[in-house]
C-alpha cells in the first residue's frame, strides 16, 4: 500500500469560533499524524472533514463529491453551503448524486462498503431508487457491493463509523449490549454483516456514553471511531479507565503501530479521530 496523505482542518478563525477546544488538541494531533504520514492542512470552516471531503475511487484514484447536506447540530443551509464551496475550491471533483455523509461509509479490506440506511439516501418502496443510488455510489467508490445496515430510530447523526470499523479480517464493533433495545439492533446488524462476510472475526470495543451529554451529539467514549492508515492505527483516548484496554485489544489485530490520541475534549463536539481525518492515496 502506498503512503497515504492525511487531510485535517487547519486552525482557521472560523473553525476556532465553533470548536475552541480544537486549538489545544491540534498540535499533538498533527505531530502524531506527521510521524507516519504527509499531513495536508486545509482551510475549511469545519473540522469533521470525513463527512464532507470527496471520496476516492479505489480503482482509478478519481475524487467524487458526495451530496453533503446534514440535518443535525449547527449545519444550517448557509454553513453547509460554505463547506461545500470550500471543498470545490480545494479539490478537482466529480459530482456524486447520493446524499450521504462520509461518516456513514465504512469499507472492509476486500471492498464491500457498509452504510446505515437513511431516508435521505433512498426511500424504501420507491421502485428502483435503492438500486439507482447503489449504482452511483459503487461507481464513485470503485467497489462492487454496498450493504445497508438497519438504522436506529432517533439517531440524530446516523454515522456508521461510530458503530463499526475493520482492521484486516477483524471487525471492531462498538459494544451496545448494555441496552436491551440496542442489543437487539446490534444482533440484527451483525447478522447482516455475517450474511456477507461469514468468516469475519468480531471484537467489541467499549462504548461509554457521556451521561451529562444532553445534546446527544458527544462522541466521548466511542472508541471504534479510530483511523487505520497505510502505516499506523490512531485510536481515540478519553481519559477513561477503558483507554489502555482498548489499545491492547486493537494491537492484537495489527502489526502496525497503535497510537493513542487524546480526544477527551474535542470529541464532545461530535466525533473523534476517524471523523477528523480523510486519507488519500
Amino acid at each position: 500500500m502506498s503512503v497515504q496523505t492525511v487531510c485535517i482542518a487547519s486552525l482557521t478563525p472560523a473553525v476556532l469560533k465553533i470548536y475552541p477546544a480544537y486549538q489545544a488538541f491540534f498540535p499533538g494531533f498533527y505531530k502524531a499524524l506527521a510521524e507516519f504520514h504527509p499531513v495536508k492542512l486545509l482551510d475549511l470552516p469545519d473540522i469533521w472533514v470525513r463527512d464532507f471531503l470527496p471520496v476516492q475511487n479505489s480503482q482509478t484514484g478519481e475524487l467524487f463529491q458526495l451530496g453533503f447536506n446534514p440535518r443535525y447540530a449547527n449545519y444550517t443551509p448557509k454553513f453547509t453551503a460554505e463547506i461545500n464551496a470550500a471543498v470545490k475550491r480545494l479539490f478537482p471533483v466529480q459530482k456524486c448524486a447520493v446524499q450521504i455523509d462520509g461518516g456513514n461509509i465504512v469499507r472492509e479490506p476486500d471492498g464491500t462498503v457498509f452504510c446505515f440506511e437513511s431516508r435521505k439516501i433512498f426511500r424504501k418502496g420507491i421502485a428502483g431508487e435503492q438500486a439507482q443510488k447503489e449504482a452511483v455510489l459503487k461507481h464513485a467508490l470503485g467497489i462492487s457491493k454496498v450493504v445497508w445496515l438497519a438504522r436506529e430510530q432517533g439517531d440524530k447523526i446516523n454515522h456508521i463509523d461510530g458503530f463499526m470499523q475493520f482492521i484486516g479480517n477483524t471487525l471492531f464493533v462498538s459494544d451496545e449490549r448494555f441496552d436491551p433495545y440496542l442489543k437487539g439492533l446490534l444482533l440484527q446488524r451483525l447478522g447482516q454483516v455475517f450474511q456477507v462476510l461469514p468468516h469475519i472475526e468480531v471484537r467489541f470495543l467499549p462504548c461509554v456514553p457521556e451521561a451529562s451529554d444532553k445534546s446527544g451529539l458527544s462522541a466521548r467514549g466511542i472508541y471504534v471511531n479510530f483511523l487505520e492508515t497505510s502505516r499506523a492505527v490512531f485510536v481515540p483516548q478519553y481519559n477513561l479507565p477503558q483507554d489502555k484496554a482498548v489499545l491492547a485489544i486493537i494491537k492484537t489485530a495489527t502489526d502496525k503501530p497503535v497510537v493513542g490520541i487524546d480526544c477527551a475534549e474535542v470529541s464532545r463536539y461530535g466525533g473523534a479521530v476517524h471523523c477528523l481525518t480523510k486519507e488519500y492515496n
